[in-house]
């Protein structure tokens, strides 16, 4: 009997470590023959509720290539704001940054905590443009950045959201021409949410930011569970290659 659940022990962890790397590769396949045009422009990436480096790790490791993006840096955020970076290598172009906040359970403190994030970027690295990728609660983070009255003085070029959405957020008070977002929402079989954040809940984004920003592109995606639940929405290589090719359109 203790043979017999061996084998079961050691057939479950083949199967797991099969499926991990054939996860891997096709993350990889999915994004090998994408080009974009290499740009000074920055991308923050900004983890959910409670998130942290495991949110968004496996989307920047598998955009970190010569022709995608570089990652480049990490900015940890303390609970009282000041910020600890982490270099990773040369910066070049763009350059992805996760910022992860100790305090990540209050969106629009995060908000404000962006100011510093951002300030450092332009005083010590030179960066003077940037996107956001905001998962979840992160997509929230980005909106209040955008709607609260301080900023660092970089441009905000590209916002993208992920399975976001915004409970109790006003209109932008401030205009954001050369603002381009897109708002992606998963939908697990055609059941109208991605097991956490109904679909209806991400679409009043649009009469949030309307009137005040370069585009908005609102997209539903449908599939299974195991490709659209919520905390698997940063894990699938489709949406990967839609988001940077929306960060770094052709010139």
């Amino acid at each position: 009997m203790k043979h017999l659940r061996g084998l079961t022990i050691l057939f479950t962890a083949l199967l797991t470590l099969g499926g991990l790397v054939g996860a891997w590769h096709a993350r990889q396949a999915a994004l090998a023959n994408v080009r974009v045009p290499q740009t000074r422009t920055a991308t923050l990436f900004l983890p959910g509720n409670s998130g942290g480096w495991l949110s968004m790790r496996d989307m920047v490791l598998s955009l970190n290539r010569p022709h995608l993006g570089h990652f480049g840096l990490t900015a940890k955020v303390a609970f009282d704001g000041h910020v600890r970076w982490q270099q990773h290598q040369r910066l070049t172009t763009n350059v992805l940054v996760p910022v992860l906040f100790k305090d990540n359970t209050h969106a629009r403190r995060e908000a404000r905590q962006l100011v510093p994030v951002l300030q450092q970027l332009h005083d010590r690295y030179g960066i003077t443009h940037v996107n956001f990728v905001g998962h979840s609660s992160g997509g929230t983070i980005a909106y209040d950045y955008l709607n609260q009255r301080q900023h660092a003085p970089v441009t905000v070029s590209r916002l993208v959201c992920i399975g976001a959405d915004f409970p109790g957020r006003a209109p932008l008070h401030t205009s954001y021409p050369q603002l381009h977002i897109l708002n992606l929402a998963g939908n697990i079989g055609r059941i109208g949410n991605d097991s956490e954040v109904p679909v209806d809940t991400t679409t009043p984004m649009h009469r949030l930011v309307a009137g005040r920003v370069g585009s908005y592109r609102f997209e539903e995606l449908d599939g299974p569970v195991w490709d659209m639940q919520h905390s698997l929405l940063h894990e699938n290589p489709g949406i990967d290659r839609q988001i940077i090719n929306f960060l770094y359109p052709p010139s």
